[in-house]
């Protein structure tokens, strides 16, 4: 651990000794952390000859152990050798969800380094309706560590504060007194209390106000309703230092409702169970900047590249894991690519995710993007506790409402014309209007526009 993160701890009083991180298995997750810490102050042009160079090493094992990679660098005429070159992996044709469940077990490498650990198998919630099941190893894992481990240091956060957690992985409420890994392997922390997201907001807000948190991390989704609750009472959380978010989109309606009620800002993390931590949010400019175990392409619907302002697909390298090749992963979401980021990183940025495909609203035009829809505006006409927009068709748009009561005819005609002009298109709009909560869709996670449309 260098000096400065030394110091920062004994400032708190909470640095372990020596000894108990050792004991706690914290060197492993250091020593990676260190790396990272010389890396990011990398020029771009020689952090990318370094991932260039592991991309090398990464697919000369995966070429002998993967049947189905090797299947792959042979259709598209590549060596491993080949992908040192700029933009040579481009030449690789993306890997998409349906591809690697079929391929079953001749995706998967038959061995792995031993120097890389245990491999241990886990699923996505399989929300796009095609569950992925990937292969990771305990180094993996240590990245992950690693990169969480950074993240807090980079937001300069007291691990003896008290932690209060919502994700989708939860499924009963639990309080610990310590936060866990990696933080507690490296520091005497505070208390975590954890609640599943399925809570009803009235109880999550009980909860919260009676733990009274210093951080508090959330699905996006449930954070929403925590706030428009808190605001609706005239309520705070007094103790809170910071908000973040994991697993979901945040809006920027979101960013602006989290500011203006709990007086913070948001430090959101994209990740996934198949490639873990892929970016972090930088702590000086809030745009993300891409973790250096991960190659991001971000393509346009042809496979180009996008450059700075432009949406694209998300093609995702993990260059760690050696058990199953992850190789531009086709994850599903899309993403805006940022200019070079003046804070002095030299890791890639990317100015937002928009979540996925089905996230975006589809134009009869066949033109997609962010649907905006003017939920700021909705309290002066009638106030809608949550909502969830179902694209049916170019034309048609279903609105899911729960909110205490049912509007007049008029005050639904008003929510139409602001929905309509935030979208830039007269949709039909039909409603259905719900009094309870509107559920949750697989793992917890809730979104608030679904496209069907093709």
């Amino acid at each position: 651990m260098s000096a400065d993160w030394l110091t920062r701890f004994r400032r708190d009083r909470n640095l372990l000794p020596a000894s108990a991180r050792r004991a706690a298995g914290a060197e492993p997750v250091l020593k990676i952390l260190h790396g990272y810490r010389a890396a990011e102050q990398l020029p771009p042009a020689e952090l990318a000859r370094r991932q260039a160079d592991q991309l090398v090493t990464l697919a000369r094992h995966c070429l002998i152990w993967s049947p189905h990679f090797a299947a792959r660098m042979k259709a598209a005429g590549l060596s491993p050798e080949d992908l040192a070159e700029p933009g040579a992996l481009a030449s690789l044709a993306p890997l998409t969800r349906r591809e690697l469940v079929e391929a079953g077990e001749s995706f998967f490498c038959r061995i792995s380094p031993k120097a890389h650990g245990k491999v241990t198998t886990t699923s996505t919630s399989g929300s796009t309706g095609e569950p992925v099941t990937v292969r990771r190893t305990a180094y993996c894992q240590l990245h992950w560590l690693a990169c969480t481990l950074r993240e807090h240091l980079w937001h300069d956060r007291d691990f003896s504060g008290r932690l209060a957690v919502m994700r989708a992985n939860i499924t009963e409420a639990e309080t610990s007194p310590s936060w866990g890994p990696p933080c507690s392997q490296v520091a005497e922390t505070g208390p975590v209390s954890t609640m599943p997201p399925s809570t009803p907001i009235g109880d999550l807000v009980r909860w919260l106000l009676e733990f009274d948190p210093h951080y508090l991390l959330a699905l996006p989704s449930s954070l929403a309703g925590i706030v428009a609750q808190l605001e609706d009472d005239g309520r705070q959380l007094p103790s809170l230092q910071g908000v973040r978010t994991i697993s979901e989109t945040v809006t920027p309606q979101l960013r602006e409702d989290v500011q203006r009620v709990l007086g913070k800002g948001i430090d959101d993390i994209y990740t996934s169970q198949e490639c873990g931590v892929m970016a972090t949010q930088c702590p000086e400019e809030g745009t993300y900047h891409v973790s250096e175990t991960i190659i991001m392409d971000v393509v346009d619907e042809d496979g180009h590249p996008c450059g700075p302002g432009e949406v694209g697909r998300i093609l995702v390298t993990d260059l760690n894991n050696t058990a199953t090749p992850m190789v531009r992963y086709e994850i599903g979401d899309y993403a805006e690519v940022g200019d070079p980021c003046p804070c002095g990183r030299g890791l890639p940025s990317i100015r937002r995710f928009l979540g996925r495909e089905r996230n975006l609203v589809l134009m009869p035009d066949g033109s997609r993007h962010w649907p905006l829809v003017g939920f700021h505006r909705w309290a002066g006409v009638f106030p809608v506790r949550q909502f969830q927009f179902v694209q049916l068709d170019r034309e048609t748009i279903l609105a899911r409402m729960s909110a205490a009561g049912v509007p007049t005819a008029g005050q639904e005609a008003e929510l139409t014309a602001i929905l309509r002009e935030s979208l830039g298109h007269p949709f039909e709009i039909r409603y259905e209007w719900h009094r309870e909560p509107l559920a949750r869709g697989p793992g917890g996670k809730f979104e608030e526009f679904l496209c069907e449309a093709r």
